[in-house]
């Protein structure tokens, strides 16, 4: 065990012993990522900055899985979450994946958080530039220092290539969109976003920060929450507060005065563009496809779904692995290392809709990818029979010791009314289903898991006791979140109607699907 991990292993000793409490060991635990859960088990965050992950890392994770029996889960926020740990194992594994390349420190806590990228950097022609450089640069600065670990409440950065994120950017403590001055590299930046009580955007800091400023800008934002945050109120201690209390104009004020006085020896040089595999051009231009194959009708509804464009051509293709409820297998992890790697793909991505993404496949091998994922992977959905377990919601309160509802069940709930409503492979089912995967989030309580505020279709779950004394789950519908026709970003607001029956909520998207 190495010395950053002593006070871990003693705590888990102590608990074991009965000397520490589920309540007075969350204090010890929480800061390096891990939580209880309601089954008295044990969950470890593992940080993956910007979600990408080599396959042999991907194998390796999945060795830790097998010999305590334990899961593993993807984050909307990219992380890979193992669950189900014995507390006598917990310690073992932290260290090893820390051995890995993927510390603990900041896990969870009042600490900085797994940096978000946007997972179509460097591959989407519509990107601006690949952030991805940037978004290690910032990590490896953040991560050595102690201020981002000492801080009033969790804080959190995303980058991001695409103008269409600038929302998503928008509800970062502090955010990255990519843009482009007289051919120069830059960042319009925000700070001061947040969800959750009283979620909101944050402010425009620059519409043009020099690329390489980037790393003195988040320290800055850092060094303005560690000395403006509440150390007294938890409930109005994230950096949006600071900003609700100052003020637009003083917040900035303050920003750029860390800013000047913040010292940052991480420089990022220009980077290339993601560039394809070594030999993968060659590989992709020599592809024959499986004619059989790609005669399967459900080939095609795949392709539809799953496959994406890249900016390297009709060549080159991403493939999209949809994940039921994010949860996979150390057998399943072992399997996308193996296929991803033999399309061609050294990595992966977590994607913010908690499933994975297979960067790069040569167009003419597909058919016989489809046929591979459908015989090694059938538990991922490939063909996406139906809306269950995409849905993307938090954990709920059946594992969540703060939860108020179960919001995979809520989610299994819309699920059953949309399949029941739609026929497979219709082309309203094909377009709902994209817009149910990518677009709609519930969070089983108020405090935005989910990031239901700021999703096209966001629910809040809540609980509510009807006439017979019977208590059940409704959700509150929120909408309205987008970029404005002058830029500006809104987030969801809660629709006038009040909570909703699952089954009215699953009509309000049957009856608009493209809203």
């Amino acid at each position: 065990m190495t010395m950053r991990y002593d006070k871990l292993e003693e705590a888990f000793r102590m608990y074991e012993r009965g000397e520490l409490t589920p309540e007075t060991v969350k204090p010890v635990v929480a800061c390096y990522g891990i939580y209880q859960q309601r089954d008295t088990a044990f969950m470890a965050r593992v940080r993956v900055c910007g979600g990408e992950l080599p396959c042999a890392s991907l194998r390796a994770l999945a060795d830790l899985l097998d010999p305590v029996g334990a899961r593993a889960h993807l984050t909307t926020r990219q992380d890979i979450q193992i669950h189900d740990l014995p507390a006598v194992r917990v310690a073992q594994v932290v260290a090893a994946c820390d051995a890995l390349g993927y510390p603990f420190r900041g896990g969870g806590g009042n600490t900085y958080r797994n940096l978000v990228v946007g997972p179509s950097s460097g591959l989407s022609a519509s990107g601006c530039f690949d952030v991805y450089p940037y978004a290690h640069a910032v990590n490896r600065a953040v991560m050595a220092s102690d201020a981002a670990f000492q801080l009033p409440r969790k804080f959190k950065i995303g980058f991001f290539a695409e103008a269409a994120d600038a929302l998503r950017a928008a509800v970062h403590d502090v955010g990255f969109v990519a843009t482009q001055r007289g051919g120069a590299r830059g960042f319009v930046l925000t700070g001061g976003g947040g969800m959750g009580r009283e979620s909101r955007a944050g402010v425009l800091l620059s519409p043009f920060l020099p690329a390489g400023d980037a790393v003195r800008a988040a320290l800055a934002a850092v060094a303005l929450f560690h000395a403006h945050g509440d150390r007294e109120n938890r409930n109005q201690a994230r950096l949006r507060f600071v900003l609700k209390r100052l003020g637009d104009e003083a917040f900035r004020e303050r920003f750029w005065q860390a800013f000047d006085a913040t010292v940052c020896d991480e420089t990022v040089p220009e980077v290339p563009e993601t560039a394809l595999p070594e030999g993968f051009a060659a590989r992709a231009a020599a592809a024959q496809p499986d004619v059989g194959q790609a005669m399967d009708m459900r080939f095609d509804v795949w392709k539809q779904m799953a496959v994406l464009p890249t900016r390297f051509g009709a060549a080159v293709r991403s493939v999209r692995l949809f994940v039921p409820y994010g949860n996979l297998s150390a057998v399943q992890m072992r399997t996308v290392a193996r296929i991803a790697e033999e399309a061609g793909s050294p990595f992966v991505r977590a994607l913010p809709a908690q499933d994975l993404l297979i960067p790069f496949a040569a167009d003419a091998e597909l058919p016989a990818l489809f046929a591979r994922l459908r015989r090694e992977l059938a538990g991922l959905d490939v063909t996406v029979d139906s809306y269950k377990g995409h849905v993307v919601t938090c954990v709920g309160a059946t594992v969540c010791r703060i939860g108020v509802a179960d919001a995979p069940a809520a989610g299994d709930a819309l699920a059953a009314e949309l399949d029941r409503f739609l026929p497979a492979d219709t082309p309203a089912k094909l377009r709902l289903f994209r817009r149910v995967a990518d677009d709609v989030r519930i969070s089983g309580c108020p405090n935005a898991c989910s990031a239901h505020p700021a999703a096209r279709t966001g629910i809040q779950c809540v609980k509510r006791r009807q006439a017979n004394g019977t208590v059940v789950t409704l959700g509150q519908l929120f909408t309205g979140a987008g970029i404005g026709p002058d830029g500006a970003v809104r987030l969801s607001a809660a629709d006038p109607r009040g909570p909703l029956a699952l089954a009215d909520l699953a009509r309000i998207l049957l009856d608009d699907p493209d809203a």
